[in-house]
């Protein structure tokens, strides 16, 4: 399968593939932006890798695009505390190379790059350039002849964060399986986050020489270190939540508003206003004027015991059990205010950050229809709920808030999904240090 692979990659996939991206170019800025961004990329190189410090040893860091490299950080910065080496940050993806920053001190040097487009030639003159001692893949993006030339260079080669994603049909139909069992072959070592995908990969790698190592997920730790620094900030006044029963929604859009509201308003209409005295926190996936005006319509229309504020003008705040948030940026803070968290997207486009909740220690709520890898996660360790309507909302949350013993269980159960996939970027660092220094 080796050449048949080969031949069909070289031959006809990155052709067609090159085809079709300067076609889309024509009238799509991001692939327009992907080859402007490459144009002289050599030249541009040369003139980067002259700034960097020759004592030191270049590792490249590649990443798709932008999430990627935000899972990258926390290599970044463990490796960095040697002060052995250079950095380049490869992407492939215009929204990686553009909106990319490192938000920490570095000790040592940081460029970033275009990936070029993987022929063999470009791909050898992209390694000549930058004379890299190991390179590591952030989860995918893993390109054919890229990782040839590595290992015939002897370079050190790791992809770290791999996930066997099961339910995605390319893990589990036999011909593409077949083609990243080749792909993989050519990396010398793959880390992934926990045993269950060790085992995948294992029995995808039978017979091979691939080495595969339990690191767990990198992501984790950027979470934690956004919560370290959101910690001290006061979002809201404390004689609002004192006191209260607080339940956080992080990015919500319109089929979690229709599940979520039905709820407020019921426990807002009888008795249990005053038991549990509950106030929610809205933040909505996109908190565009029209949104949020949208969203304070649907109440007054269909929720006539829902009382809303807008989190701009809580100076104004007069009892109102819905706080709806109209800026970006602070949610993470949020949640550190929560007794329960709903995320997202689970009812439509997919589950949002389920993490970042979790890392505060609270039980996470979220919809059902499209569960994320770690939203599974969180179930199977009984610190999330996958809620099918409302309904069984209205019975987790009356549940939650009226049983504190049962909430704290549940949120100590999250807290430790969090906290045993941490401190992956040190395993990380110690091998690709015993690897080439």
């Amino acid at each position: 399968m080796k050449y048949f692979w080969s031949i069909l990659y070289n031959f006809i996939f990155l052709p067609l593939y090159w085809l079709g991206a300067r076609l889309l170019s024509l009238f799509n800025n991001k692939f327009k932006a992907a080859f402007k961004g490459r144009k002289d990329l050599f030249k541009y190189l040369k003139s980067k890798v002259l700034t960097l410090d020759p004592a030191k040893r270049n590792i490249i860091i590649h990443c798709a695009s932008l999430g990627e490299f935000e899972q990258a950080k926390p290599i970044i910065d463990e490796l960095d505390k040697s002060e052995k080496f250079n950095f380049i940050i490869s992407f492939y993806s215009p929204s990686g190379f553009n909106h990319s920053k490192i938000d920490t001190p570095l000790k040592s040097k940081i460029i970033k790059t275009y990936l070029p487009y993987d022929l063999s030639s470009a791909m050898s003159k992209f390694i000549d350039i930058i004379n890299p001692s190991a390179v590591i893949f952030i989860k995918y993006d893993l390109w054919m002849n890229f990782l040839k030339q590595l290992k015939v260079r002897k370079i050190f080669s790791i992809v770290i964060n791999s996930a066997f994603d099961t339910r995605r049909f390319k893990w589990k139909f036999p011909v593409s399986l077949s083609y990243k069992r080749y792909i993989y072959q050519n990396v010398d070592l793959i880390g992934v986050t926990d045993e269950e995908d060790k085992l995948h990969f294992r029995r995808l790698m039978k017979g091979t020489n691939s080495e595969i190592k339990v690191f767990g997920d990198t992501k984790y730790e950027r979470i934690r270190k956004a919560k370290e620094i959101s910690g001290d900030k006061a979002l809201i006044e404390n004689n609002i939540v004192e006191n209260k029963n607080i339940f956080v929604i992080g990015s919500s859009w319109d089929k979690d508003d229709n599940v979520i509201f039905p709820v407020i308003d019921k426990i807002s209409s009888n008795g249990l206003s005053e038991e549990l005295s509950l106030i929610t926190i809205l933040a909505p996936h996109e908190p565009t004027e029209d949104t949020l005006e949208q969203i304070e319509y649907d109440l007054h229309e269909k929720y006539s015991h829902i009382k809303s504020i807008r989190y701009s003008e809580l100076n104004k705040y007069n009892d109102e059990n819905l706080i709806i948030i109209d800026c970006i940026g602070i949610l993470m803070g949020l949640y550190k205010y929560a007794d329960v968290a709903f995320v997202g997207g689970g009812y439509q486009t997919g589950m949002h950050n389920v993490l970042e909740p979790a890392g505060y220690g609270i039980p996470v709520l979220f919809g059902d229809e499209k569960l994320s890898e770690d939203a599974e996660y969180l179930i199977k360790n009984g610190g999330g709920i996958a809620i099918e309507d409302s309904r069984e909302l209205f019975k987790s949350l009356v549940n939650l808030l009226r049983k504190k013993d049962y909430r704290y269980d549940i949120g100590k159960k999250s807290l430790s999904v969090f906290d045993s996939r941490n401190e992956a970027s040190k395993r990380i660092a110690e091998v690709v240090n015993q690897q080439i220094c």
